[in-house]
């Protein structure tokens, strides 16, 4: 083992937005309403439907153009057959596949009434995650047992304070076709595990729907010279820790070992094998957390354990400890900053992540840890005192404070430059 200490780059969701892509919930979920009206939109492929179709949901649309246009096309060349009522088919196969994944998707019709009414705070995927979570939290703290009656603990939930979103998901929870699809018995009552069971497998369905839309439509969109980033563009990383399920950065910048920690949008595999992790942080603390786990399966941690995506970093950060000790972790203000890699000590910088605490397991071992200089680079002002005030709640703010006052300065908030 060298006693050179790694660069690392962590990347969030920012990184992509910074290239223009429409990476955002609210664009993901602006496409899946626009994929739907191909096969509810009108009866007919004529020229007054389609432009009543176009000026009603594409003209004021933002997003690429290419997104767009594949969306008229398949518009237009829908195919419609009557048999007793219309039968709308398309000759896209990852459209189709959309359209059947989001059929009585309780997340979908859920984000989509919350988006419509504008009751969907912020509008990151860390906010996307904390509607799922108010949702099961609410449900787990509300219920004793998996197998108590599913009516009975979301009355129990909506309760008193009023909880209208809670009332909102339980009117759009209906479990007709998954009863049929489970064949249950005739006079089966729900309960809390028919709940989970369903909850989950739309949310991997759901999960399965972004996956093809980054992959299929998202990484399509060329991305121009002017709209590389001028900071990522003159660092040599050995190792990216990536929290983007695309390849933006191996397409773009083409450095560095990455390893997408949260998996990797691949259209080319089933929705079985998806890898994709979209879950919510643990919520319960002490004791219970080790004692409630009836919604363990909703969680980032054990998600990365289901699908394989966690240990990677680890070994990075034991490969930095290792650095760091073998010099005698000792990163005093008398240390060598002419060096690389001085005393043994790794560098990070993150660049679009909003260092939530959804992700804390993983951030803050890399910005806390004695081994490394961290910088965190910030879009502006604003920017900088939210990272900063999330640092906190990852590291603690003594931990901060020692790290951002030493000297030379162990993390360090840089306003970008350029873009």
């Amino acid at each position: 083992m060298t006693d050179k200490g790694k660069t690392i780059l962590i990347l969030g969701n920012g990184f992509d937005l910074a290239h223009g892509l429409p990476t955002k919930y609210s664009h993901f979920l602006d496409f899946c309403q626009r994929v739907e009206r191909i096969w509810s939109y009108g009866t007919s492929n004529d020229k007054q439907t389609i432009a009543k179709f176009k000026m009603t949901w594409i003209d004021n649309w933002e997003t690429d153009a290419t997104i767009k246009d594949t969306i008229v096309n398949e518009f237009c060349n829908r195919k419609m057959n009557y048999v007793g009522e219309y039968e709308v088919t398309s000759d896209n196969p990852e459209l189709s596949e959309i359209h059947t994944l989001l059929d009585d998707n309780i997340w979908y019709e859920y984000f989509t009434e919350l988006y419509r009414k504008n009751a969907m705070k912020g509008e990151n995927w860390i906010d996307f995650e904390s509607e799922i979570r108010f949702i099961i939290k609410m449900v787990d703290e509300n219920s004793l047992s998996i197998t108590d009656s599913w009516d009975d603990v979301i009355k129990e939930a909506i309760g008193s304070p009023e909880q209208p979103k809670l009332r909102i998901f339980k009117g759009k929870l209906k479990f007709d076709k998954y009863a049929q699809k489970k064949k249950w018995v005739s006079g089966h009552e729900a309960t809390v595990r028919d709940f989970r069971e369903k909850a989950f497998e739309d949310l991997e369905q759901l999960t399965r729907v972004l996956e093809l839309y980054l992959a299929a439509f998202v990484e399509k969109i060329p991305i121009s010279n002017s709209e590389k980033i001028p900071q990522l563009l003159n660092l040599t990383p050995d190792y990216v820790i990536n929290f983007n399920y695309t390849d933006t950065y191996e397409r773009i910048y083409k450095k560095g070992k990455v390893y997408h920690i949260h998996g990797k949008a691949d259209m080319a595999r089933s929705a079985e094998e998806n890898n994709m992790v979209l879950g919510i942080d643990e919520y319960w603390t002490g004791d219970e957390r080790d004692e409630k786990t009836d919604f363990t399966i909703f969680k980032k941690f054990s998600q990365r354990i289901q699908k394989h995506t966690g240990n990677e970093s680890y070994k990075y950060l034991k490969e930095m400890q290792k650095a760091f000790e073998t010099r005698g972790k000792n990163w005093s203000g008398n240390v060598d900053t002419s060096k690389i890699h001085p005393d043994g000590v790794s560098y990070v910088y993150v660049f679009g992540h909003s260092l939530d605490v959804t992700d804390k397991d993983i951030l803050s071992r890399f910005i806390g840890d004695d081994s490394t200089s961290v910088t965190v680079y910030c879009r502006d002002k604003g920017t900088e005192g939210e990272l900063i005030a999330n640092t906190i709640k990852l590291i603690r703010e003594e931990k901060l404070l020692d790290k951002s006052n030493h000297v030379p300065t162990k993390l360090d908030f840089v306003i970008q430059k350029g873009k």
